[in-house]
């Protein structure tokens, strides 16, 4: 009789993440675990973090708008500052 072995790599499809996620919900939805309590803070401490990182990225999106705003406006300010100033000089009789 023979043997054969197959060697198979075992790839998981799951991310560690994912993983400790499930452990942490059945550790949950157990009445008697003991540390329950800690993860309900420790999740309300997350749920704030992320308040906060989402209300701040809405602030630093906001700003980069109104900072590009005011960069076209100098832009377009200069333009007509330059061409008032031509503008100017002509009437005065000298060019530029």
């Amino acid at each position: 009789m023979e043997v054969i072995t197959e060697s198979q790599k075992i790839e998981l499809k799951e991310q560690l993440p994912q993983i400790l996620m499930r452990i942490f919900y059945v550790c949950k939805s157990d009445p008697n675990f003991p540390l329950k309590d800690k993860i309900k803070q420790v999740e309300g401490e997350i749920k704030l973090l992320k308040f906060k990182s989402q209300r701040q990225d809405a602030l630093v999106k906001q700003s980069t708008n109104i900072k590009n705003d005011l960069d076209q406006r100098i832009e377009v300010l200069t333009v007509k500052n330059f061409d008032t100033k031509a503008r100017l000089l002509e009437e005065l009789g000298s060019g530029i």
